[in-house]
């Protein structure tokens, strides 16, 4: 196996990348559209915005895996980048330098791949949006072509920080290891720890502009009956699923967590409650990938507002009377 080579500019290429929060930052809906995209156009299980760190490539959009990394020696968007140009493997079992890659003699099983670099500046490749299949393939014309417009997507986003205010505050604020450490690896939501500290973070900045707040608390009412309806052994792609669908329904500057099996949280300063409608609808279509299956989701909801609790009101009492639904439905 060839391990994946460094970049000659590999030390600013990583200062490029961390202070752009290309990697360990939560997954928004603009980069899973591509990725479902890509996915439905080529036809393919697998696809991913990956972003190369200094030991692992982290995946920013993930479509048909329930993991958030993987080691960067041994991954496939590791030699894009350092090349800065496509890579195409029709069948890597063929190949030498990736024939006995672990990847591919091992979970997922990868046989062929596209994957097209994504800079933040010319020369600057901090990651890749790829494609791969369990099958070998032959990549044809209209693949490259609409790989490299969906990469160009891609790297826009990379460039624009869209993320809210107040998740790009709590991100400078954190090291990498923190950042890292406050994500939930399977959905890339907020894991509580790292929402904690971001209801704080918008309880101080809703005070001081007089503005109001929500927490949004999400419970999922039939997770398991849908899975064994779908004949889902697999519960995490379903969650993954789940989460995906709820960012879809994000109002502008939200922010989503996942704080337990069967619950999630979002977090969203606003001006008017309309913008909230879609969030707080008790139930949910999901369409499942490469089937005609529609799993419908059964969900109960607790709108907390900031302004509806008072001016002695803490960031703590606001978390606790969100947390005080779960706790009626976790007994």
């Amino acid at each position: 196996m060839q391990a994946a080579p460094l970049p000659a500019n590999e030390a600013s290429r990583l200062e490029a990348l961390r202070g752009a929060h290309c990697a360990y930052a939560p997954r928004e809906e603009r980069f899973d559209r591509i990725t479902r995209t890509a996915k439905r156009l080529l036809h393919v299980p697998i696809s991913l915005v990956s972003i190369v760190e200094q030991d692992e490539q982290w995946f920013r959009s993930v479509q048909g895996l329930e993991v958030a990394h993987t080691p960067r020696d041994i991954s496939f968007c590791g030699h894009v980048v350092a090349l800065n140009q496509p890579i195409c493997i029709p069948d890597a079992w063929d190949d030498p330098d990736f024939a006995d890659n672990p990847l591919v003699i091992g979970p997922p099983g990868i046989r062929s791949y596209l994957g097209w670099p994504l800079e933040l500046a010319p020369g600057v490749a901090v990651g890749t949006l790829c494609v791969i299949d369990t099958m070998p393939r032959t990549f044809g014309a209209e693949d490259f072509e609409a790989m490299k417009d969906l990469a160009s997507l891609a790297q826009a986003e990379l460039k624009v920080s869209a993320m809210s205010t107040l998740q790009n505050r709590l991100l400078m604020q954190l090291s990498t290891l923190q950042r890292k450490g406050a994500l939930d690896p399977l959905t890339g939501c907020w894991n509580i720890r790292g929402f904690r500290e971001l209801v704080a973070l918008g309880f101080e900045d809703a005070r001081r502009k007089g503005a109001d707040l929500a927490l949004c608390y999400v419970h999922v009412n039939n997770l398991e009956e849908v899975a064994a309806q779908a004949r889902y052994a697999n519960r995490d792609a379903l969650t993954q699923l789940l989460a995906q669908a709820l960012r879809q329904r994000l109002p502008a500057q939200g922010a989503l967590a996942r704080l337990g099996a069967r619950d999630f949280c979002a977090l969203v300063p606003f001006q008017l409650k309309s913008e909230l409608l879609e969030l707080t609808a008790e139930d949910i279509t999901i369409d499942v990938p490469d089937s005609q299956l529609k799993l419908e989701i059964s969900l109960s909801i607790q709108l907390t507002l900031l302004s509806e609790l008072g001016t002695a009101a803490t960031p703590d009492s606001l978390w606790g009377h969100a947390l005080a639904f779960s706790g009626r439905l976790n007994p």
